[in-house]
């Protein structure tokens, strides 16, 4: 209605802004997301992996050269990651510059596949407002704790491969196999844990009949070609390609002379290892692995069983929840490899609210508390939180159940 008092000024704004509303608001949350990251990427202190070994390694490549510092093993990384690392090395500023922009880009290119994911569900639905709705979580997504705190204030580089492992799951999901085995290959090819995704993968075989089991070699054949540069700087094809294997024996005896760090059963995360099992890596490890491998194979039997019942949304939900239970049960564990089941959930609470709001809830606030514990900020017992976790993901897990018997 219009004011008799009001000035033309006035009518331009209130109309301008009544027309774009959602656009400023979308802008103005990604501006303050920056902003959030530009105050934390300085911070150093509260990153021990930064003090430890990220600003080390760039330091090491400086003072040899690229070609040299390829050619010898400077951290416990694979090849792309140490491509990166050579280049924050070769650069004049300090190390955290670099290492928070690439990081923090990631997080942004994991917007956009969220926002890509999001409206392709919701346009499953027939949503008028999708477009409106996934620009909306994309950049809700900026501001989760496992996002800006993995970028930004540790400067760690897990964005990288959850885009790219994401981005796969996108592509399959819309029939698009090569290029989503390829995204998958590369995400590999940045951190192990892309292996997570593999099961999800193997369902979608069984499922889509519209793809090859050739296409899986996307995977070793792109973990092969990353590798390439080291081997042609000379490091030599053991130390190349035996990067995961040495990682998987971080902590035992085997492993102690190549790897950098100790782990035990649990590596700051909040699963059943801490009460009391944390000591027995070399007794546990292979019993964990195989159980972990039971569930999997398990949660697949039931979706196929169940096939004739199941969507995208139901397919990602398993997938989440498969993400969840590989770092409730295999051995040694970080607080931030259940990256892609922290985002997973998130986005779908708007998708299915009621068996997604309390993992979401519960793996974003427990993130932010793991990640202060990493910085000796103990906040909360992590014998409580491994409580509320191990409650959430038995209860999460029945609300799986009861979803695949849903039509």
């Amino acid at each position: 209605m219009k004011e008799k008092n009001e000035l033309a000024v006035d009518r331009v704004l209130r109309g301008f802004l009544a027309d774009h509303l959602h656009t400023i608001i979308l802008i103005l949350l990604f501006v303050c997301s920056v902003l959030l990251r530009i105050r934390l990427a300085p911070e150093t202190a509260l990153s021990s992996d930064y003090e430890l070994y990220i600003k080390g390694w760039p330091e090491r490549y400086r003072e040899l050269g690229f070609v040299r510092g390829m050619g010898e093993v400077i951290g416990d990384y694979y090849v792309p990651f140490n491509i990166m690392y050579a280049v924050i090395g070769l650069s004049p500023w300090e190390p955290w510059v670099l290492a928070s922009v690439f990081s923090c880009i990631f997080d942004y290119l994991i917007a956009g596949v969220v926002f890509a994911l999001a409206r392709y569900l919701y346009e499953q639905r027939g949503d008028v407002l999708a477009v409106r709705k996934a620009a909306y979580l994309s950049a809700l997504t900026c501001y989760l704790p496992v996002v800006f705190m993995n970028s930004a204030l540790w400067k760690q580089c897990d964005g990288m491969y959850i885009f790219f492992a994401l981005l796969a799951v996108y592509l399959i999901l819309r029939d698009r196999a090569t290029p989503a085995f390829a995204m998958l290959g590369i995400s590999f090819s940045f951190k192990f844990q892309a292996v997570f995704f593999l099961p999800f993968f193997c369902l979608l075989y069984l499922l889509k009949k519209n793809f090859s089991i050739l296409q899986f070699l996307w995977i070793p054949g792109i973990y092969f070609i990353s590798g390439l540069p080291a081997v042609f700087c000379r490091r030599g094809l053991r130390a190349t390609y035996g990067t995961y294997f040495m990682q998987m024996l971080e902590g035992t005896s085997a492993g102690t002379a190549a790897t950098s760090e100790d782990y035990g059963m649990v590596a700051n995360y909040p699963n059943l290892y801490n009460y009391g099992l944390d000591d027995y890596l070399t007794t546990m490890a292979l019993p964990a692995a195989l159980f972990t491998l039971m569930l999997l194979l398990v949660s697949v039997g039931a979706a196929w069983w169940k096939r004739d019942r199941l969507n995208d949304v139901k397919l990602l939900f398993l997938l989440a929840w498969q993400i969840w239970a590989c770092n409730m049960f295999l051995p040694s564990m970080h607080e931030r490899y259940d990256y892609g089941a922290v985002l997973l959930f998130a986005l779908l609470v708007a998708m299915i609210p009621r068996e997604s709001v309390i993992p979401a809830a519960v793996l974003n606030v427990g993130t932010y508390i793991t990640y202060l514990r990493a910085a000796a900020v103990d906040i909360v017992s992590i014998h409580v939180l491994t409580a509320v976790y191990i409650a959430a993901f038995l209860w999460t897990s029945r609300e799986l159940v009861r979803c695949l018997k849903k039509r």
